[in-house]
């Protein structure tokens, strides 16, 4: 999972604002495999994809130990992968 996140984020021009969602809808389309793999080892009964998710997004935010992105303070309001509209953390590529 770190190796396709960080295809992921390097693909990102710089000083561009993403979210959690987006690199989510990447692995998805891109690195299926890889996380279906990753989610398959989190147990959740109830709202899983919100878990796996959760946990990804704990993935990216470890890439901010590297400087290679910083957590932005305001959340961003896009689309998630069912097609709804909710917040997200929001992102900078450094």
């Amino acid at each position: 999972m770190k190796k396709a996140i960080h295809t992921i984020l390097n693909e990102i021009p710089k000083n561009k604002i993403f979210d959690s969602h987006y690199v989510i809808s990447q692995l998805i389309k891109f690195h299926s495999d890889i996380y279906l793999i990753f989610a398959s080892g989190i147990s959740a009964t109830s709202e899983k994809t919100f878990v796996i998710h959760g946990q990804i997004g704990k993935e990216i935010a470890k890439f901010e130990a590297s400087n290679l992105i910083r957590r932005l303070e305001n959340m961003s309001w896009s689309e998630n992968i069912h097609g709804n509209s909710s917040e997200c953390t929001a992102w900078i590529k450094l």
